[in-house]
C-alpha cells in the first residue's frame, strides 16, 4: 500500500517540472532564478545567467519533498564560462530504489555577446519502478534566449520541444515556455519572476525577492500560484562558499526542506 501510495505521488508532483534540477534558492523563491549571481542549478534552468569568464560555480544538495523520506533527493551541479560559451552539468537522484528512482543528468550550452545570450538545453531521465521492474528513459531537448540590459534581465525558455515520452503509449510531456526575470537592485535586493506557459494548464506566476545582509550574506523568499505556495531561506557565506537553508509550503502537501553548499570561484572580473 505504501508503494502504491508513494508511486501515485510522485507522479502526480513529477509532471511540473519532471526534467529540472531545483537548488535550494529555487525551492524558496517559487521556482525563479537569478541572473546576476546564479548557482550553478539556476544554470541548469536558464542558461543565460551571467558569471564572469572562468569562473566556475559548483552546487550540491539535498532535499526533502513534501516531509517524506522517500521523496529524498540528492543533486549535484557546476557551471563553468570560457570567454562566450558558458556550460552547465548537472545529476540528481529522487527516492529509493526498493519502491521508486528518478534520475535526471542535465547539460546545458549558452553563447553570450555583449547584451544577448541563446543557449540549448538537454535533459535525460531514467526512471525505476522496485528493483525487478524494467527501466524507464526519456530525453528532453530546450531553447533558451536571453537580454540583459542594464539592471534588467529576461531569459525564455522552451523546453521539452520534443515531447519527450517515459512510457511509449501515454502522452509526452507538453512543451513548456519559461519567462524568468530579474530586476537587480544592486547591493540592496533583487526582485526576480517567472512565468509558465503549458498546453491545458493554466499560466503560472513566481514571484521572488533576494535581500542582501551584511558580510553578503543574505535572505530570500518567494511565492507562486496555481497552487498558492510559498517559502523562504538564508544564504550563509564564507570566502567564496556558501551555506543555504530553504524551505517551501504546499497546502495541501506541505513542507519542502533544501539545504545546499554551493562555492564559486572569482574568474576574470569584468574590466580586467
Amino acid at each position: 500500500m505504501k508503494k502504491a501510495i508513494i508511486i501515485i505521488l510522485l507522479v502526480f508532483i513529477g509532471s511540473a517540472d519532471a526534467y529540472d534540477i531545483f537548488g535550494g534558492m529555487q525551492n524558496g523563491m517559487g521556482g525563479t532564478v537569478m541572473f546576476t549571481s546564479p548557482d550553478a542549478s539556476a544554470l541548469l534552468n536558464c542558461p543565460a545567467g551571467l558569471i564572469n569568464d572562468r569562473q566556475i560555480v559548483f552546487e550540491t544538495g539535498w532535499n526533502r519533498k513534501y516531509e517524506l523520506s522517500d521523496l529524498d533527493r540528492v543533486f549535484i551541479s557546476a557551471g563553468y564560462r570560457y570567454r562566450y560559451l558558458t556550460a552547465a552539468v548537472g545529476f540528481s537522484q529522487m527516492g529509493k530504489s526498493d519502491y521508486y528512482t528518478d534520475k535526471i543528468l542535465k547539460f546545458n550550452l549558452a553563447y553570450r555577446a555583449k547584451h544577448y545570450a541563446v543557449g540549448l538545453l538537454t535533459s535525460g531521465k531514467i526512471v525505476e519502478i522496485g528493483a525487478d521492474m524494467e527501466k524507464l528513459q526519456a530525453a528532453s531537448i530546450g531553447l533558451c534566449a536571453g537580454v540583459h540590459y542594464k539592471q534588467y534581465h529576461i531569459g525564455i525558455v522552451v523546453d521539452d520541444i520534443n515531447g519527450p515520452k517515459i512510457v511509449e503509449n501515454l502522452d509526452g510531456e507538453n512543451i513548456k515556455y519559461n519567462v524568468y526575470a530579474e530586476i537587480d537592485g544592486g547591493a540592496i535586493h533583487s526582485i526576480t519572476g517567472r512565468l509558465i506557459f503549458e498546453k491545458y494548464e493554466k499560466p503560472r506566476v513566481s514571484l521572488g525577492q533576494h535581500i542582501q545582509l551584511t558580510g553578503r550574506n543574505s535572505l530570500f523568499w518567494g511565492l507562486s500560484h496555481n497552487p498558492l505556495t510559498y517559502g523562504g531561506g538564508v544564504k550563509i557565506l564564507y570566502s567564496g562558499a556558501s551555506l543555504i537553508y530553504s524551505v517551501s509550503y504546499h497546502p495541501a502537501l506541505g513542507f519542502t526542506h533544501d539545504v545546499s553548499i554551493t562555492y564559486a570561484t572569482a574568474g576574470i572580473l569584468p574590466g580586467n
